[in-house]
């Protein structure tokens, strides 16, 4: 049995997911994958691989968010004020 890092690491080892797919898949709450993703990227580093995020984007201007440093998806575009906001995706 494996813990619910490793399955997730897993699960990121086979392809690109958002956190809410990662939720439904892992059976877990959308709050804790963004905990756990936090824990995968730093034990990641040590061993010299990579938590590669695909950014943000806002659906309504295009405004990509790169320069974030958050896991979390953010609220509201700081362009255009819109919610409209396709989630960050993720992928080792």
């Amino acid at each position: 049995m494996s813990t619910t890092r490793q399955e997730i690491m897993a699960l990121l080892s086979e392809g690109e997911y958002g956190a809410k797919d990662i939720s439904k898949i892992i059976r877990i709450s959308e709050k804790e994958v963004y905990t756990h993703l936090e824990h995968i990227n730093r034990s990641l580093k040590s061993r010299k691989m990579m938590l590669k995020i695909t950014p943000a984007v806002c659906l309504t201007c295009g405004f990509t968010f790169e320069a974030r440093n958050r896991f979390s998806s953010p609220g509201r575009c700081p362009k255009c004020k819109g919610e409209h906001i396709q989630d960050p995706k993720y992928v080792i």
